[in-house]
Formats: structure tokens, C-alpha cells, sequence
């Protein structure tokens, strides 16, 4: 099957509520991504041992989480020392004690702004996770922050842009976190400072904004990632592999 609906590429999990596949979407030139190779998700901290099988049943075989070192000390991940998976860590936001999101992010208006502060403020940390992801041509790679929104959001909007989605597809695989998060936006609430809960949501018009800065200062995702020192060669092989 090479088109799937958003209730095929959301996995039923006890814990891990806001967990999809990225397959499934038409691109421009008439391919459609992979499933089971990119699956965008929430923490598994809390993740039931149904969860952790159900997921490496699914292929899962790398792991990386974008959270910074607070929440991982806080929360820690389910999937070490689990199978055999291998587990990456990479702080997107580039502060250790960050809890959601940093301070600096604060001076822009909406998500939008955090999502293009981060583009420009974290392209050695993006890059590395595109390597990781070179690591990996046939095997399933999850990737997750805390909500599996805005870090996991930045990262599969990259991904899917890449790949030649359109954008309409783009935004609405981003927009469905606040919907998927309704159970778990209540604890992660309290890891926020008063305020900061209007973080928590992933209004299409952020994606938006991602998108058209990216096109704008960069052309597209191949151009930002041969920008940020990705070569032809790797980015055609990432395409390959998440294309059919």
C-alpha cells in the first residue's frame, strides 16, 4: 500500500499518543514516502512494554531523541539498553537545561519564529541527525522530542519537504499534534513556566511560516541541507530511500 490515511500512519499506543509513520504522502513528482522508515513520536518515557514491542515489531531500530539533557534526566527514554536499538541524543534547542523551550525563543512571536530560530541556531545538530538518518537506508529510525511537536516537527517537515510532498500535506502532518496531544498537553503543562502552555500548539499557520523562510533564505530542504554541509550524493540517497 502506497497511500495512507492519518489513521493508518498513527500507531495505537498505550503511552505514546502523538507516535506516525511519515509514509504514505504523495509528492510532486508522483513517488510516495516510505512507511516504516521515518516515525515521528512523543517521549517513550513513559512507554509501556507493549509500546516498546509494538515498535520494534513495526522495525524501529535507531532512536533519536531531540529533548535536552533536563528532560532526558527527568523523563528517561524507555528504549535504552532495549533490543538492541540504537539510541542517539541530540539537544535540538542547544540548551541543557531547557525544559520545553528555551528562553530565546520567547522573543519571537509565535512557533513560527521558534522553528526558523532554530533552523539557523542548531544546522551542526540538524546535520547530524540527517547522518544518523544516512546510517539507516532500510531500517525504520524514530525520532522524538517531549511533545513530538515542535523539534520532531522541524526535523519531519524537513524530511517531507525533501522528499516533494506537497505542502498541504506538510502542514496537515504538523497540525495534528495538538489533537493527538490532548491527553498528555496536561503533564507536560507542568514542566512549563506560566505562560507557555500557547507553546503547546501547532496551529498550520507555524508550518506556514517555517516553510516559506525556508524557501525564501534557502530555496528548499536539499538546498539548506548542501548548505549546512550535506553533499549531493548523501541527499539523493536520503530521497531514495524514503521514496517509492
Amino acid at each position: 500500500m502506497l497511500y495512507m490515511t492519518r489513521e493508518d500512519r498513527l500507531l495505537q499506543l498505550d503511552k505514546m499518543s502523538n507516535t506516525r509513520d511519515l509514509g504514505g504522502y504523495e509528492t510532486r513528482q508522483g513517488t510516495y514516502t516510505k512507511a516504516r522508515h521515518y516515525i515521528r513520536a512523543s517521549s517513550p518515557a513513559n512507554a509501556s512494554d507493549n509500546d516498546l514491542d509494538l515498535l520494534y515489531d513495526y522495525g524501529v531500530r535507531a532512536v533519536i531523541d531531540l529533548r535536552s539533557d533536563f528532560e532526558r534526566e527527568n523523563q528517561p527514554s524507555r528504549f535504552k539498553e532495549y533490543k538492541g536499538i540504537e539510541c542517539y541524543e541530540m539537544n535540538l534547542f542547544g540548551q541543557g537545561s531547557a525544559v520545553i523551550v528555551p528562553e530565546e525563543v520567547k522573543n519571537y512571536k509565535d512557533l513560527g519564529g521558534v522553528y526558523i530560530y532554530t533552523l539557523e541556531s542548531s544546522k551542526e545538530k540538524i546535520k547530524e541527525v540527517f547522518k544518523i538518518f544516512l546510517k539507516y537506508p532500510y531500517d525504520a529510525v524514530l525520532f522524538h522530542c517531549s511533545a513530538g511537536k515542535d523539534r520532531t516537527g522541524i526535523i519531519a517537515g524537513l524530511l517531507l519537504e525533501l522528499a516533494g510532498c506537497h505542502d498541504y500535506d506538510i502542514v496537515k502532518d504538523y497540525s495534528e499534534s495538538y489533537e493527538n496531544n490532548k491527553d498528555i498537553n496536561e503533564q507536560l503543562k507542568k514542566m512549563m513556566k506560566d505562560g507557555d502552555d500557547k507553546f503547546l500548539r501547532s496551529s498550520p499557520r507555524y508550518m506556514m511560516e517555517f516553510l516559506d523562510y525556508l524557501r525564501e533564505h534557502y530555496g528548499s530542504a536539499k538546498e539548506y541541507l548542501l548548505n549546512i554541509g550535506l553533499n549531493n550524493e548523501e541527499i539523493d540517497e536520503l530521497i531514495e530511500n524514503f521514496t517509492i
